[in-house]
């Protein structure tokens, strides 16, 4: 093994500022990653996690080996491999030999670029990597944006919710680039005795295969625990601690259920896995989560982000995940074995107990979760990995815009929904202009409604991922008539395509006109372009027209007329 002292006590490196990374964005975000208190004290093994930074691995192995962990990831078939890091940070780095590698995962096992576990101490007993025994590569398969872990699992550790930390790798194998990865901190020992005070417990994995049962009354012909569970540790188990909870839940009195079950814990998790649009998890269907047994009580340890945070072919699910019924929008909640619906029997036992939802969604909207942060957050890694991704061998470059504009859409309409007001900084101008909803706004939309100031999500629009306050909001073709007050004569503002989770069109052009005078048009604006500003027009009193129309053929294009003004 070499490895440099320096590098080991480097646990918060500089961001990197070149390819265009705006590195007072940067800085924010990587500052408010951890909170004080929220999480285990730091440690060697948190600049492995660095948010501002791509390091990279190369490994090298047999040809043999890696065509068959590329070609059959699904035998995840265990081969020795060399591995070697370079920090992104430092430059500096670690070489070991007879590391451990194989395929892992469910939906995210892949030919060609599948996710790989590695495990540092297989072959070399005792081995470690800066004390790690194992680190998970993910693919990504399901994420266009790369970026589901770092900013979800960083929401749950600000609120003191154990989860894996995570980061980014560029990996070749045989000197050949197999892909940009992101990098997860293993659910193990040493995670456990991060954040637990007693890590000699059980810990408890899904069998793959065998998901959306939870801790629901085992059917009939299926009643060991052990048939749904496997322990994911040294430390051995005959299930007894899952069917004490399962028949407690069932049936035994709430004191009986708080001795087995960390009920507060499994409602933090519940309902910050809801806030973010969780629709796989355990409240939601029972899949992507390991159960810990902390001093004779289980808690959830949450896994796999991959569907939180505006899940692309879920996202109007996603937004209405209610943190009280989580199942209820979760398109995979029912059991694919027993045929039977899921319900989270922990959450709906700790309601009936008097648990209380609202507060913690308060919470996490006013700190963990607060729309400024997480947008920050979204901004710099965006910028960090982008060329990574655009060279990824999985061909997502194209989808990574699009997948960011609608995560930051997410978090600005999902919060506003929650908080009943738009969450984001929306300062009235103190120049005496009025916007457009108090110019009297009607007209005719393609289909749907004309909106004012709000989209079916949420207050505020998002062109491009960039946030607008107000606004009108209406499918295209559409024209929208405005009354211009006496004594006011400039229009401003700017247009786009509202961001919708889809590419469905041709694009759209807008136009303005007043007394049968064209003021002002703009060139063909597509799905995810930036705002395009209509800077200052010259209007008189009276009507004014903003017409905007399909390019070509029909398309499902919505208009947005972003922070329109008169003066």
């Amino acid at each position: 093994m070499k490895a440099l002292l320096p590098w080991l006590l480097a646990c918060t490196p500089e961001p990197p500022v070149e390819g265009g990374e705006p590195e007072d964005t940067a800085a924010v975000a990587r500052a408010a990653w951890e909170l004080p208190g929220s999480g285990p004290a730091a440690d060697p093994t948190d600049a492995l996690f660095d948010v501002g930074a791509v390091h990279t691995i190369a490994l090298t192995m047999p040809a043999e080996a890696w065509a068959d962990i590329q070609g059959n990831p699904w035998a995840e078939s265990w081969y020795e491999t060399e591995f070697a890091f370079v920090s992104g940070s430092t430059g500096e780095g670690v070489e070991l030999g007879g590391v451990g590698v194989r395929a892992f995962g469910a939906g995210s096992e892949i030919a060609g670029k599948p996710a790989l576990k590695l495990s540092f101490d297989r072959s070399v007993e005792g081995q470690r990597f800066f004390g790690l025994e194992q680190l998970k590569l993910d693919n990504s398969s399901q994420d266009a944006g790369y970026m589901n872990e770092r900013i979800g699992t960083g929401v749950l550790r600000r609120m003191g919710i154990p989860a894996a930390r995570s980061g980014w790798v560029d990996v070749t194998v045989n000197g050949s680039h197999a892909g940009f990865f992101v990098l997860l901190e293993a659910i193990d020992d040493r995670f456990l005795r991060r954040w637990y005070a007693n890590a000699e417990g059980p810990l408890f994995g899904m069998i793959s295969g065998w998901y959306s049962q939870g801790l629901n009354p085992f059917p009939v012909g299926y009643g060991d625990p052990l048939t749904w569970y496997d322990t994911q540790t040294a430390v051995e188990s005959d299930g007894s601690e899952l069917a004490e909870a399962v028949e407690r839940l069932a049936s035994g009195t709430d004191a009986e259920v708080a001795e087995v079950l960390d009920l507060d814990e499994f409602l933090r998790v519940g309902v910050a896995r809801s806030v973010m649009g969780g629709i796989d998890t355990f409240s939601g269907d029972g899949n992507n989560f390991y159960l810990y047994v902390n001093e004779g009580r289980l808690s959830q340890i949450p896994w796999d982000l991959d569907a939180d945070l505006g899940y692309p072919w879920a996202f109007s699910l996603a937004m209405a995940v209610d943190p009280r019924a989580p199942w209820l929008t979760s398109p995979w909640s029912t059991n694919p074995i027993t045929g039977a619906p899921y319900t989270d029997p922990v959450l709906t036992r700790h309601l009936a107990m008097g648990a209380d939802p609202d507060a913690i969604v308060v919470e996490m909207l006013d700190g963990a979760f607060a729309f400024e942060l997480v947008d920050a957050e979204i901004v710099a890694s965006a910028a960090l990995i982008e060329p990574y991704v655009q060279a990824d061998v999985l061909g997502y470059g194209p989808s990574f815009g699009p997948r960011i504009a609608d995560m930051r859409m997410f978090v600005h309409q999902r919060s506003s929904r929650l908080a009943g007001h738009d969450v984001a900084d929306c300062d009235e101008p103190d120049d005496g202009s009025l916007p457009i909803s108090a110019l009297s706004p009607t007209g005719s939309v393609g289909w749907g409604e004309l909106l004012v100031d709000a989209t079916y999500w949420g207050p505020g629009f998002s062109v491009g991922g960039e946030h607008a306050c107000g606004g009108v909001f209406a499918h295209a073709p559409s024209t929208v008539t405005i009354e211009v007050p006496a004594g006011m004569d400039t229009l401003t503002g700017s247009v786009g395509a509202q961001d919708w989770v889809q590419v469905c069109g041709n694009g759209m052009t807008f136009e303005v006109w007043q007394a049968g005078t064209r003021l002002w048009a703009s060139g063909v604006v597509n799905n995810y372009d930036p705002p395009l500003s209509f800077g200052e027009v010259a209007v008189e009193p009276g009507r004014v027209e903003l017409i905007a129309g399909h390019n070509g053929e029909y398309s499902c294009d919505t208009a947005a007329w972003m922070d329109v003004r008169v003066r």
